[in-house]
């Protein structure tokens, strides 16, 4: 009996002792799961070469505030912005999220590139998806001589499954000082679910602003990879 009720008394203190450690390991995964930062990542290749990019997403006083860095051969840029809801609906959603960014030419002696201001709309509506991005390249704030550039990308997709998304997208480059439109691209985007979190887009594009010589055809690659 004596040899029983220790063995109950020792059970009792097991017990208590892993309900203390499965609490506090709750509680803890609550923590971590609360300040868990989301990010991203993305590698591009086109028709400019191969590009890196790098994203989260910090809360700060409950507004979500963005940053992104821009890596390119020896360019890198760092971008910050804040995510606004503009629209809140059942099933429709508009989100803005202006960005301004520096760039830094690291194997040039001048140091600073260029300002980038950007500006983001996301438009989820159920299988319906818009991203608009459009982004200056300010170079005359650090070369005067240097002309100003202004890209947009556009692109509208349908998901057909949990897979497979398609849609057109459209693509510009405005040169400053007069220059004006130097390319403008159209055509299919397809993106791919390539695994948990990652996400494959395929863009099959057209320059209508091809010179004679050329065909016109362009494209990109991206991977997606969010956390």
């Amino acid at each position: 009996m004596y040899r029983f009720t220790l063995v109950l008394i020792a059970v009792c203190i097991v017990a208590i002792a892993s309900f203390s450690v499965q609490a506090e390991s709750d509680e803890n995964e609550a923590e971590a799961e609360a300040s868990r930062i989301p990010g991203w990542f993305r590698v591009d290749t086109d028709s400019l070469g191969t590009h890196f990019l790098i994203g989260a997403t910090h809360s700060v006083g409950g507004v979500s505030v963005e940053s992104n860095i821009f890596i390119d051969d020896t360019i890198g840029e760092f971008d910050l912005g804040v995510s606004v809801p503009a629209v809140k609906g059942d099933g429709f959603n508009i989100i803005l999220l202006p960005m301004l960014g520096l760039g830094y030419d690291f194997a040039a002696p001048d140091g600073p590139l260029a300002i980038y201001p950007h500006l983001f709309v996301f438009m989820p509506a159920g299988n319906i998806f818009v991203k608009s991005w459009t982004i200056g390249t300010l170079y005359s704030v650090f070369e005067e001589d240097r002309n100003n550039e202004l890209y947009t990308r556009n692109y509208i997709t349908y998901s057909l499954n949990k897979t497979l998304a398609i849609g057109p997208q459209v693509e510009a480059v405005v040169v400053g000082n007069g220059v004006g439109l130097v390319s403008f691209v159209v055509g299919p985007r397809i993106n791919v679910g390539y695994g948990e979190n990652n996400t494959l887009g395929i863009l099959v594009g057209y320059d209508t602003k091809k010179s004679d010589d050329q065909t016109g055809m362009t494209g990109r690659l991206s991977f997606t990879r969010r956390w």
